[in-house]
């Protein structure tokens, strides 16, 4: 039987964040959908984590790839892909169990050809959950002003329409996933951002590298991207794997600033 969705997750020694994903998926309640992993020569444990889900994840299979490249990953991962919807996950995101049969049903009853869904944050942090609120509203304004972005880590995109665009471009260093949604749009592709169901983002490059350091890290590129259009240069460091991740967690916020964004986030809620 042809599956309705095709899971694709690139990897880089992931066997630590791994198994959150592939246990979301075992439990899901939707079961018409193949997980494609498309590795790029892990030196953890990551295959082997992967291997020990095929009990419990009857329909996937891994693929090696010979470069580490995030856009190129998930190429290689669509071209093997048999579902009539590609989904986009990275390896540390989290999913609730009716994850996929409420994207099945509103696939069904209103078509989309490209979508993501809203985020809630992997942990309590009044910061963390701070900056996902404002990161939801923030694809909404960008979208009602013709300037739509979504997370590569949270794409669901027809099979088809994944073939027009040519998927992701993969000279680029950072921004592919925006480059993606600026292309539909271009094509009359409209994006869909579904505020359910929601998908846990991990935080983790905020925790390993500081708060302040990422947030002026994806600032320059949006400035840069702004003036000069897609990143094809290298502008800063932004290694991909979850080896870069492993550090201690930076503290990135006081205690006051704590108690305002915890009462700011209840005016959000």
């Amino acid at each position: 039987m042809k599956p309705f969705f095709s899971i694709i997750i690139p990897t880089l020694n992931e066997g630590k964040y791994l198994p959150t994903i592939l246990q979301s998926l075992a439990k899901q309640t939707f079961k018409n959908f193949e997980l494609i992993l498309v590795d790029g020569y892990s030196k953890d444990k990551t295959l082997e984590v992967f291997n020990s889900f095929k009990n419990r994840l009857p329909f996937s299979v891994s693929i090696l790839s010979d470069k580490t490249n995030v856009g190129l990953q998930r190429n290689i991962g669509a071209d093997k892909a048999r579902g009539s919807y590609l989904i986009f996950f990275d390896a540390d995101v989290e999913i609730g169990p009716t994850f996929l049969e409420e994207i099945h049903v509103q696939a069904i009853k209103k078509p989309f050809l490209l979508a993501t869904t809203w985020m809630t944050a992997d942990s309590k942090n009044p910061v963390d959950q701070l900056m996902v609120k404002l990161a939801n509203f923030g694809w909404e304004i960008a979208k009602s002003v013709n300037q739509p972005f979504l997370g590569g880590f949270n794409v669901i995109i027809k099979t088809e329409t994944f073939k027009i665009l040519k998927g992701f471009r993969e000279d680029l260093t950072i921004g592919e996933d925006r480059d993606l949604a600026k292309r539909a749009l271009a094509n009359n592709i409209e994006l869909a951002i579904l505020t359910e169901p929601k998908l846990v983002v991990s935080l983790r490059r905020f925790r390993s590298e500081g708060t302040l350091e990422v947030l002026r890290k994806y600032t320059k590129a949006e400035v840069y991207a702004f003036i000069n259009g897609p990143i094809t240069t290298q502008l800063f460091d932004y290694p991909m794997g979850g080896h870069v991740h492993n550090k201690k967690r930076k503290n990135s916020s006081f205690k006051s600033l704590k108690k305002i964004i915890k009462k700011f986030n209840k005016l959000l809620s």
